[in-house]
């Protein structure tokens, strides 16, 4: 029964669309006819039928066009494939809507034909060869009872075939318009290269969420631990190590507040990522976690952000598995510019147990990732007793204002 009702509906719905392409096929035929026959004072039908195919091609360049057509083939065709109605369409686009704008009133024009005018005429003929006499239809009445029965036969196929049309013609509209209105290869290929970008996007984004929180996270993880040691033995300890930990935290959250809203539908897909801390900022809370690092930064103003900030990460990342991996004693930072090179030298004591570090960690692969997208060179592994990253990174020469000439008069 729902298998049926399902079928009514489905029957129901194109058969509506094609009563849609009727109709609007009805008013153009009418309407060229109307302006041929005034303007001539009569022409060929063929001449009319070229002028409204014209005219029916003219409707479907209409802008708006295919956002309709669109509409009625999902409605009333269920079409559940992926159909496009592009906001800027291009000259494939709209070829295609036109030979589709063409194709609906066509074949609405069959159906309405069919069902107003080949129906009535054969319910006409049947109703002749058993009346025996002529109705208004003008053909010649059968001479006998076999003549009768073979054109009741044919009154009754073709009716059923004409009333009938609706459905075949309706799945093969609905098989056509995957192909007409939907995506073209240039199409596909734009949709490719945007889930390529957005891809791009979601690793870029989990890069900095490691970056970011997984760094605090490590911070918190070591002064939590240093806290609960001393808790007993050494109070103010234990209550800076929980100072840092409410400091790391708070940070934490904030960065994570800003990644949600990059992630967010509604966030502009331009605008610019302003997450973490700045370098200093950086340095100041593995300092306040228990890291003595003794830093000799110098960059000169006016560096694009996106280097700076991968720098930051480099530097966030270096400190972040030297308070995690390294041994005790100082850490040290370098980060300055010689020529047209930023170069970053992140060194520290390797752990006691003395075997290096892992080498196959996200972090470290994300630097050379970052790095690699500049052009330049990571080295990381011990050296000597130390652990030693070094990262050189091409850099632009930094854009100066130009100079303010000033009006002698004024």
């Amino acid at each position: 029964m729902a298998t049926t009702r399902r079928l009514v509906r489905a029957l129901a719905r194109r058969f509506a669309w094609h009563m849609l392409g009727a109709a609007i096929g009805l008013a153009l035929v009418l309407l060229v006819h109307g302006l041929l026959s005034t303007a001539t004072g009569g022409v060929p039908e063929w001449v009319v039928a070229a002028v409204a195919v014209a005219a029916a091609v003219a409707l479907g360049l209409v802008p708006g066009a295919r956002e309709l057509e669109v509409t009625a083939a999902r409605a009333l065709l269920d079409v559940d494939a992926e159909l496009v109605a592009p906001d800027e369409p291009r000259l494939a686009h709209r070829a295609r809507t036109a030979a589709w704008v063409v194709l609906h009133l066509v074949t609405g024009l069959v159906v309405a034909f069919g069902l107003f005018g080949l129906v009535p005429a054969a319910v006409l003929i049947g109703l002749e060869a058993v009346a025996g006499r002529s109705l208004g239809s003008g053909l010649p009445l059968p001479s006998g009872a076999g003549e009768v029965v073979a054109r009741l036969a044919l009154c009754v196929a073709g009716g059923l075939l004409a009333a009938g049309a609706t459905w075949p013609l309706g799945v093969a509209a609905r098989t056509l318009a995957r192909r007409v209105l939907g995506p073209t290869a240039h199409d596909r290929m734009e949709t490719a290269l945007a889930r390529a970008r957005r891809e791009a996007e979601h690793t870029r984004l989990a890069r900095e969420l490691h970056d970011g929180i997984g760094h605090a996270l490590t911070v918190v993880s070591v002064q939590a631990a240093a806290g609960r040691r001393v808790v007993a033995a050494d109070p103010d300890a234990a209550a800076g190590a929980l100072a840092a930990i409410e400091d790391t935290a708070r940070t934490a959250l904030a960065e994570l507040d800003q990644l949600l809203a990059v992630l967010r539908d509604d966030a502009a897909d331009d605008a610019p990522m302003r997450l973490g801390p700045a370098l200093g900022d950086v340095v100041e809370a593995h300092r306040r976690a228990g890291l003595d690092v003794r830093d000799r930064v110098d960059l000169p103003p006016g560096l694009p952000a996106l280097l700076g900030r991968t720098v930051r990460r480099i530097v966030t990342e270096a400190l972040t598995n030297a308070h995690r991996h390294g041994g005790p004693g100082p850490v040290t930072l370098e980060v300055d510019r010689h020529g047209d090179q930023v170069r970053v030298e992140v060194a520290n004591p390797l752990a006691a147990r003395g075997g290096g570090r892992p080498s196959g960690g996200r972090g470290l692969a994300g630097v050379r990732e970052r790095v690699a997208l500049f052009g330049g060179t990571v080295t990381a592994g011990p050296d000597g007793d130390r652990w030693v990253l070094r990262a050189t990174l091409p850099a632009p020469a930094p854009v100066r204002p130009a100079p303010v000439r000033k009006d002698p008069d004024a």
